[in-house]
């Protein structure tokens, strides 16, 4: 008897495993959207590592506990255990759940929990970050956070590194002509000019003066 009572036990695992592993929250579309790659027909749950993704004209819905999120058209969020990740287009989110965004190198959060209105876009090689209601701070890597107030905009190249590009310095402005030696002979060359001015510019060629 105890033998069986452990068999059904292991049978029983994996349905207490999915039930433990609620979803994410409920997507609804209006348009063409699609949930990883097949058309919405219908609100359905989304968990993380799932993908919304709208075409030209359609928006998506989706509501969590605690936050909603309105994805723009032509957009593409996949999302994450912690937040969102926007991939293209636009997202508004209404929170009060510290919902973040993630887009390429930023994380984008709440500063409180506090019902909290903001709005993130990738288009045109930029990152445009709004906050409507309440702060959010922007955060990449090892920086400082960047606080954006109520009421402002924030713009970031939309880059690696967080749009960070360290400059390598080109053969025009490369420390060629900053070393002693580079330097004497910038002067030299400019003596010589200057004498073969002087020399020959009381004397200019003419046909009757070859």
């Amino acid at each position: 008897m105890r033998g069986l009572t452990c068999w059904v036990l292991v049978a029983l695992m994996p349905t207490t495993t999915l039930a433990a592993d609620p979803a994410a929250g409920v997507v609804r579309g209006s348009g063409s959207v699609y949930l990883d790659g097949s058309q919405l027909a219908n609100s359905m749950p989304v968990m993380s590592g799932n993908v919304v993704e709208t075409k030209d004209g359609s928006v998506a819905n989706l509501e969590m506990s605690g936050s909603t999120a309105m994805i723009q058209p032509n957009a593409i969020v996949r999302v994450r255990d912690a937040g969102l990740a926007l991939d293209r287009g636009g997202v508004s989110v209404s929170t009060g759940k510290s919902l973040k965004v993630f887009a390429r190198d930023f994380e984008i959060t709440p500063t409180s929990t506090d019902w909290t209105q903001f709005e993130v876009t990738r288009s045109a090689g930029l990152i445009h970050i709004s906050a409507i209601k309440n702060s959010v701070e922007i955060k990449c890597g090892a920086q400082a956070p960047t606080i954006i107030r109520e009421g402002h905009q924030l713009t970031r190249a939309d880059a690696q590194n967080c749009g960070l590009i360290e400059k390598t310095p080109s053969a025009a402005d490369g420390p060629l002509l900053s070393s002693p030696w580079a330097e004497g002979l910038g002067l030299g060359a400019a003596g010589a000019i200057l004498g073969w001015t002087l020399t020959h510019g009381s004397n200019p060629m003419s046909p009757d003066t070859p």
